[in-house]
């Protein structure tokens, strides 16, 4: 049998997320191109224009003075802006998984549809907010902690609220990633960062305005933006969460593959780094308490699960050993039962995905799955 040196093996799972990369890029570009476009795009759109001060309108704003002062259209600001954000995180994922004793359980992991591979499984709904909370996460992680690493991660995260009120149910995962990092609970820093949080989170609720104040989308239509039929501006939380209602089944399964990766992650951290089994209880109990609202306050479970799975498996690589070598180290031989666990976690969530977005229709599912056959024996 050849054996496969352990440069060449991560060469070729570089190369694999690479791949992923691509394609993500090339489909966010084609989906910002789409005549109209939806849900990826309207939430970059929130904006002060319509009704002055309101939840996530930061962004909105910002884009529309760079279309003002230089005239680069709407939907190409924002592809740029998804596209930099997914660079830095593969980037980042990357250098931080040299840096650190690595195995393939962790590789594979980390490849699993509520992680990295969730980006291309569910690529209508990737590109959203999140994907800054998550850029900071990794980048904040990799290498050593600097001065400049710490304001960047307490400035980005409070400007984030700004535009998206969901970073703050995920703070316990930055305050956690400083605690592994340092070794130590600084509290000035993090005491800090949850006192001016919470007080933005405040500001916000108490004098933010709604999403949409009636012209958004007359506003958008101006600056050549023409949205679907379901944008961000046409929510309506009272139908949702009957739908929700309607559709439990899935909001079950949704809760049970979030319970399956959280279960993997306990095994993986008990069989490699047992002496942090303790704080990983404590910390998962804490964050899964902490995240719990947006569970009631939103339907999209799939993306709370995505973010949730992705900043934990960043947080328990950055707390494994790191990596004095010149070389990449991965300890261990390749995870064969592993990888045929994610690829069925792979294959169900793709067809649970594919039901959601259908709006919960067994008879679209059963005809989607029918004609991937009939295509597969053409």
């Amino acid at each position: 049998m050849i054996k496969i040196s352990k440069d060449i093996q991560f060469y070729g799972y570089t190369g694999f997320l690479i791949i992923v990369l691509a394609y993500c890029i090339v489909q966010l570009y084609i989906k910002s191109h789409l005549p109209e476009l939806g849900w990826t795009v309207s939430d970059w759109l929130i904006n002060y224009e319509d009704g002055g001060f309101k939840r996530r309108g930061l962004s909105g704003s910002i884009l529309f003075f760079i279309q003002d002062s230089f005239g680069i259209p709407l939907n190409t600001q924002i592809f740029f802006i998804q596209s930099l954000f997914f660079i830095i995180i593969f980037y980042f994922f990357i250098r931080l998984v040299i840096s650190k004793k690595v195995n393939w359980d962790i590789l594979i992991l980390a490849c699993s549809p509520l992680c990295l591979l969730f980006i291309p499984v569910s690529i209508f709904n990737s590109g959203r907010k999140e994907i800054i909370v998550i850029a900071l996460m990794v980048y904040f992680v990799t290498g050593r902690i600097t001065g400049l690493k710490k304001y960047v991660l307490f400035i980005g995260f409070i400007i984030g609220l700004f535009l998206h009120e969901l970073f703050y149910f995920y703070l316990p995962f930055l305050m956690a990633a400083s605690i592994v990092k340092t070794n130590k609970i600084d509290f000035k820093y993090l005491g800090g960062l949850f006192v001016t949080s919470t007080a933005v989170m405040l500001i916000l609720f108490f004098y933010g305005g709604e999403i949409n104040q009636g012209q958004s989308l007359e506003l958008l239509k101006q600056r050549g933006i023409e949205l679907g039929t379901f944008n961000i501006f046409t929510y309506n939380v009272v139908e949702e969460r009957k739908s929700m209602i309607e559709a439990y089944q899935s909001y079950i399964l949704f809760g049970a593959e979030l319970i399956l990766m959280v279960l993997l992650f306990f095994i993986f951290v008990k069989k490699y780094i047992p002496q942090k089994l303790k704080a990983f209880k404590i910390f998962t109990l804490i964050s899964l308490l902490w995240v719990s609202p947006l569970y009631f306050l939103g339907a999209d479970w799939f993306r709370w699960n995505h973010i949730y799975s992705v900043l934990l498996m960043v947080l328990i690589i950055a707390a494994m050993p790191d990596n004095d070598q010149k070389t990449v180290s991965i300890e261990g031989r390749f995870n064969t039962p592993l990888l045929m666990i994610m690829i069925l976690f792979f294959i169900v969530f793709y067809l649970h995905i594919q039901y959601d977005s259908s709006g919960n229709s067994e008879e679209y599912l059963l005809q989607y799955i029918q004609d991937k056959i009939s295509f597969l024996k053409i």
